[in-house]
């Protein structure tokens, strides 16, 4: 058994805003980045209650990160071999070998209301992201990244509105709420250790099912749509990937590897 975690920051529990880093009166990022190594430790745990040989690769999805990686490399489950650094994308190190594939942290799409911190890869430059015409978030662009290789997306930790998001996109999967988003920078939590309980049951459950779930595969001929908040921006992405231009701050990647169309875009 073989199992892909990519990771992210904004859909973990107790987690609710970006300033959160920045505020002298909180825990700083410090906190924030112990309470996700312990969710990914959660979810190793479900994985090796039922095969306890398991092979797992831990992605730090949360790209750039606050000053720093942000998952505890001395802290994380020793069984895990962790994916770390700039420059890299999203499931960088993914491949065929994989059974199955899991999301912790995640968060909602742009636009989506009473999502935490809800956006598509960045907040400043895209507004929306269309995959065959359908909206998607960072979610749907890790299920498409995952089933280019046949391998399923068979759990979703995060936030309330994440996961059914992941429910709504791809049905059968395991999902472990750790929090629902009242607005954009206001969740109501679980307890930490209750969120962790739950992501280590919802591991555990796929491993055990992971038989019943199907890799989100596209065929055929693929259309991504970025609509960006500038026009500049769309210009940048016209000028430098030869994208087609489909509006004043949209454009449109078309090919048959939905792998290579998404490294054009994020």
């Amino acid at each position: 058994m073989k199992v892909f975690i990519h990771t992210d920051l904004e859909g973990i529990c107790s987690f609710y805003d970006w300033a959160e880093a920045d505020i002298p009166t909180s825990r700083g990022i410090a906190y924030t980045k112990e309470i996700l190594t312990q969710e990914v430790n959660a979810a190793i745990e479900g994985i090796c209650s039922v095969e306890p040989e398991a092979i797992i690769v831990v992605e730090d999805g949360h790209l750039g990160g606050y000053g720093g990686p942000n998952i505890l490399a001395e802290k994380l489950h020793r069984q895990a071999e962790l994916v770390n650094g700039r420059y890299h994308r999203h499931l960088s190190t993914i491949d065929s070998s994989f059974d199955l594939a899991m999301l912790v942290g995640a968060h909602s799409m742009a636009g989506t209301a009473c999502g935490q911190m809800n956006h598509t890869f960045s907040k400043e430059t895209i507004y929306n992201v269309l995959l065959n015409g359908e909206p998607v978030g960072e979610i749907g662009v890790c299920a498409a990244l995952a089933g280019y290789y046949g391998i399923p997306l068979a759990m979703v930790a995060g936030d309330y509105w994440a996961v059914k998001e992941a429910e709504q996109l791809l049905g059968n999967v395991q999902t472990a709420a750790v929090k629902k988003g009242l607005n954009s920078f206001c969740a109501q939590n679980l307890h930490p250790e209750a969120a962790r309980d739950l992501i280590r049951e919802a591991a555990q459950e796929a491993v055990t099912n992971k038989h019943l779930f199907k890799p989100y595969s596209l065929q055929g001929r693929i259309e991504v749509q970025i609509d960006y908040f500038h026009t500049e921006l769309a210009d940048e992405a016209e000028r430098k990937n030869n994208a087609i231009r489909v509006g004043s701050r949209s454009v449109m990647y078309e090919g048959d590897d939905v792998r290579q169309l998404f490294s054009h875009c994020f």
